[in-house]
């Protein structure tokens, strides 16, 4: 089974499609993993986090995946993988059920950091809480991915499901505009390099 998700030099380089996957899940896991850090640090001093900054990561979580890392799934490979490996669907549908609580559960944590900033301390708790929870189940959600679906991917799909893919995933790049592409590339590296100024 192909492990596409981890560095290896004997592996064969990744479609694009698969590329694109790998690189939008590490941008996401490292806003993930920013967000909670951040959280963690400030609970643990009991100072004032950045507020702003916190709101910046929640907006990117819910921007990137919203409008473009789930459709890049659920519209173009998980119906390949379906009609290749019947035997995936529950897990397939178990992703899909995820992505669609992904933006709820967001408008929960920016209700929750608003809380926090304007009901003070009382609410830091509560909004910790909800941040570990998304944060693991959302690092969860791309390691199955990675780990189980995109290698059974490179098992069952032919070379030309993945020139269909790969023809498809420009098309629905192309319908991006470069305006929202350059303003998501900015918004993250503004998360990380505020991040590394802390």
């Amino acid at each position: 089974m192909r492990q596409w998700g981890h560095a290896d030099p004997k592996q064969s380089m990744p479609p694009p499609a698969i590329q694109l996957i790998l690189e939008q899940h590490r941008s996401l896991a490292t806003v993930l993993r920013t967000l909670r850090d951040s959280v963690d640090a400030s609970c643990k001093c009991g100072a004032s986090p950045d507020f702003d900054g916190l709101r910046t990561m929640l907006f990117y979580l819910d921007e990137v995946p919203a409008r473009v890392h789930h459709a890049t799934e659920s519209e173009l490979l998980f119906p390949r993988i379906r009609e290749r490996c019947p035997a995936l669907q529950p897990v397939l549908q178990r992703l899909e059920a995820e992505h669609e609580r992904g933006g709820p559960a967001v408008r929960e944590l920016e209700r929750g950091l608003t809380a926090w900033q304007l009901m003070g301390d009382g609410r830091r708790d509560n909004f910790q809480s909800l941040v570990r929870t998304f944060a693991r189940i959302y690092l969860g959600h791309m390691e199955v991915e990675e780990n189980y679906v995109l290698p059974v991917a490179g098992d069952y799909l032919s070379a030309a499901d993945w020139r269909e893919l790969d023809d498809a995933l420009r098309g629905q790049q192309g319908e991006l505009t470069e305006a929202l592409v350059r303003c998501h590339r900015a918004l993250y590296e503004r998360i990380v390099a505020n991040q590394t100024l802390s």
